[in-house]
């Protein structure tokens, strides 16, 4: 399935929600109600993005008349220089530092990979060099073999901040075939009978078939991955170096290699999100491809209703069979899968974004135009999780207009101050509040009238149940 990409610019600090930089649109970001930023030495105009998704490449270019920074070092105003994922960029040198983000993240290109493609280059070259280059590349191999040494060992990795853990047990060989489980409730379940363990040695294999049964698989050429939701990792419930020793724990006792996929907090790691998937197809799979036929996820969190089985509970969740569905892998529980039971029933949610019809227009009626050929301002009517502050970061941030939002300023008489500001200062505004009643509308139809300039409404048309999906 393809994957959709994204490029944020995130604040380390965290004063600001991350800054949408959509497909190869220009995106200027400096002083002001967005960035939190007050500082006059940081110009309104600070900074120029745009972003190249498939190349995970951002062109940044300094417009204010201080210094900015990448890396730590100063950039020359007015030139274009090219940061990576994960490079920061300075608002002003030294200070206001961000993040460039992709999600999901690029695949990181191995040491062993870049110095082959040095190895060939030095080869295909004859010069008086050539010499000195070949004995760096056997430097540089020298060491990777070492650290094919080391790779045979167990190893715990951080990926995006450590939103993502990743544990590789010795001896885990990338496979086409690949046998996904979730953790809890599928391979270990509480000694104590509790539904949260009450401490990180409450826990046991759930079934006696089940260590025999991925011995079995991984002898037939599967790779066994587990693939777990932590979200009290973030939440600092969970502490992670002991989580990082309980999961060893629970591999060893397995008795198999198995690749371990922690999501430690929301978003697009947590199942049923695909991140977790995309990070083994993309960057822990040593490029083999994955053969869907035969490959499989299997968890409890499948949907089933009370009584599935004589006494047995509602599940909690449907968040396996889903990730399944997403991906479009074969889907077993616990009981179907170790127990050869027949399946249950089950209920998936109401809404299913699959089902969306793919080519309906973004306004309605189509020829509507999206942008205003004179300063104007928008109000979204929308409940949330509809869909509206996505909407505004994508199509009309990027095209001038100036954001004013309720949640980040408080009230609605700081939107009513944050709008005139923005009027007065030459540029349209778009209201991103949910503005359900026509009193909360007109304070704003009013101001827009006081200024003289067009006022549309934009209604959004997302259903409940899909708002309600959306806002989890």
């Amino acid at each position: 399935m393809a994957v959709v990409r994204k490029c944020f610019l995130r604040c380390i600090n965290n004063t600001h929600s991350p800054i949408i930089l959509p497909h190869k649109e220009d995106v200027v970001v400096g002083r002001g109600p967005i960035t939190k930023i007050s500082d006059k030495k940081c110009s309104k105009s600070q900074v120029s993005l745009c972003a190249d998704t498939e190349a995970f490449k951002v062109d940044v270019k300094c417009l204010g008349p201080n210094t900015c920074g990448v890396n730590g070092f100063s950039i020359k105003k007015d030139e274009t220089y090219v940061l990576k994922h994960a490079d920061r960029l300075e608002l002003i040198l030294g200070r206001y530092i961000h993040v460039i983000e992709f999600e999901p993240p690029p695949i990181i290109v191995t040491n062993v990979t870049q110095q082959l493609e040095t190895k060939r280059r030095c080869e295909d070259v004859n010069t008086p060099n050539k010499r000195s280059c070949n004995e760096s590349v056997k430097k540089d191999m020298d060491k990777n073999e070492n650290n094919v040494n080391e790779n045979l060992e167990n190893k715990w990795e951080e990926i995006d901040y450590g939103k993502l853990l990743i544990y590789t047990a010795k001896n885990v060989t990338s496979k086409s075939k690949i046998a996904a489980y979730d953790v809890d409730g599928t391979i270990i379940i509480t000694k104590s009978g509790r539904v949260f363990p009450k401490d990180y040695d409450d826990w046991k294999i759930v079934y006696s078939e089940i260590p025999g049964k991925l011995k079995q698989l991984h002898e037939n050429g599967y790779k066994i991955v587990f693939m777990t939701n932590q979200a009290g990792i973030a939440r600092g419930n969970t502490k992670v170096s002991s989580y990082k020793s309980k999961i060893e724990r629970i591999v060893s006792k397995i008795g198999v290699p198995v690749q371990v996929f922690v999501s430690t907090g929301k978003g697009f790691y947590r199942k049923p999100a695909p991140g977790m998937w995309n990070a083994l197809v993309e960057q822990k799979n040593d490029g083999v491809p994955i053969d869907m036929t035969v490959s499989f996820f299997c968890g409890d969190a499948a949907g089933r209703e009370a009584n599935w089985a004589p006494k047995k509970k509602k599940d909690f969740s449907s968040s396996d069979r889903l990730l399944a569905i997403n991906l479009g892998l074969n889907f077993f529980t616990p009981e179907e899968h170790f127990l050869k039971n027949r399946p249950a029933p089950f209920k998936l949610p109401e809404f299913n974004p699959s089902a969306l019809p793919k080519d309906t227009s973004l306004l309605n009626p189509p020829d509507t135009k999206l942008v205003s050929g004179s300063k104007e301002v928008i109000i979204f009517v929308g409940s949330p999780g509809s869909g509206k502050s996505s909407f505004t970061d994508t199509y009309l941030v990027p095209k001038g207009y100036h954001h004013v939002n309720r949640d980040k300023l408080g009230s609605w008489q700081k939107c009513v101050t944050d709008m005139e500001a923005a009027l007065s200062a030459g540029r349209s505004v778009v209201i991103d509040n949910t503005n359900p009643d026509k009193e909360s509308r007109h304070r704003f139809v009013q101001i827009a009238h006081k200024w003289k300039v067009g006022c549309r409404c934009f209604v959004m048309a997302t259903s409940l149940i899909h708002a309600k999906h959306n806002n989890k």
